[in-house]
């Protein structure tokens, strides 16, 4: 004897039942599989984010960090011409032979007692020219015109020219000092 299975369920709900089961299974893997996709992009995105905020991070800090670098290079920059200003000065002085001493002494034995110097400055120009400037104070105008003209007697100091001359604000009792500017070049001395 033969055992059959008697189904007393109608055909059409059977096949409905397993258009349903199929269909929530296939909607329920692609729910699954979009919901993987969104949750890996937005961790891509995330991890994306937070490495471009690093990078903008970095960029500032290596934007603040060339900022103060160039501005070390401009104050290095700065020194260096002051220095080579000064290295132009000497150079100057040694090609012409002329020590600081030499000008001094030069400048001591054309001073008379009735002038005094408060300045002196020596600058040299772009054909090594130098340039001699010097501040003082004077007792009379005829004590500053003598000093002139025994400074305009040595053959070291050329073309002296008295910048300006008037009589001083603070008064000393019993004198008028006069204060003066006078500038002249340093003549090359002989080989």
């Amino acid at each position: 004897m033969a055992l059959r299975d008697i189904n007393l369920i109608p055909g059409e709900m059977l096949e409905r039942r397993s258009l349903i089961r199929h269909l929530l299974l296939w909607s329920g893997s692609l729910v699954v599989v979009a919901a993987l996709i969104m949750a890996t992009q937005g961790y891509q995105n995330r991890m994306l984010s937070g490495e471009t905020q690093n990078r903008r991070g970095a960029i500032k800090d290596r934007a603040a960090a060339l900022a103060r670098i160039v501005g070390d290079i401009r104050k290095e920059q700065k020194e260096l011409n002051l220095v080579h200003r000064e290295q132009v000065q000497l150079a100057a002085l040694i090609g012409q032979r002329r020590s600081y001493s030499s000008v001094l002494a030069k400048l001591s034995d054309v001073m008379n007692d009735e002038t005094w110097l408060q300045q002196l400055a020596l600058n040299t120009s772009q054909d090594r020219t130098v340039h001699l400037g010097l501040m003082g104070f004077s007792h009379s105008h005829e004590a500053l015109g003598v000093f002139i003209q025994r400074l305009s007697g040595e053959p070291m100091f050329r073309r002296v020219v008295l910048k300006s001359a008037q009589e001083s604000k603070d008064q000393l009792p019993g004198a008028a000092p006069v204060q003066f500017q006078i500038e002249c070049d340093l003549a090359k001395e002989a080989p």
